[in-house]
């Protein structure tokens, strides 16, 4: 805890975040990948539009693809214990780009849009529970392949 307390006043952190995500699972992945990956993140008290910047990554436990992400974060209290949040931002991969096997995600270009939501309950004033989406796309930019990620699961966030 001394730790945690020492990391915000030095960096002004607003929160820490870390779950576990079934890796490619939701609406466009179709399982060419599968297993867990370890999810953290770090959410900075400077803001822009109204966004924490984050940095964070997907980790994946099989050797699947796996992700680090950086962008803005927003979120909101509602009815002082429901979370709701949005990001946007970029990550890279060390995942496949292109080629003829189908047992991997064909994602086109090293640097991916992510775009992520999540739902949750504050515990506390400290702690929340969420459920996360999150998705990664090249957009059809360069027409490149272009099959996406999906990752979801759940996260606990510690705010500061």
């Amino acid at each position: 805890m001394l730790l945690l307390i020492s990391l915000r006043a030095e960096e002004g952190l607003h929160a820490i975040r870390g779950g576990i995500l079934a890796h490619s699972t939701g609406p466009v992945s179709n399982g060419q990948e599968e297993g867990v990956d370890l999810h953290a993140e770090v959410l900075w008290n400077e803001t822009l539009a109204g966004g924490y910047y984050v940095a964070g990554a997907d980790l994946s436990l099989k050797g699947e693809t796996s992700f680090i992400y950086t962008g803005l974060s927003w979120e909101k209290k509602y009815f002082k214990k429901l979370h709701l949040g949005a990001f946007g931002g970029f990550g890279i991969h060390d995942g496949k780009l292109d080629g003829d096997r189908n047992d991997r995600r064909l994602l086109g270009s090293r640097v991916l849009f992510r775009v992520a939501m999540d739902v949750g309950w504050y515990l506390n004033d400290q702690w929340s529970l969420n459920f996360l989406y999150d998705h990664y796309s090249n957009l059809g930019i360069g027409n490149v392949r272009n099959q996406g990620n999906d990752n979801m699961g759940l996260r606990l966030s510690y705010y500061f």
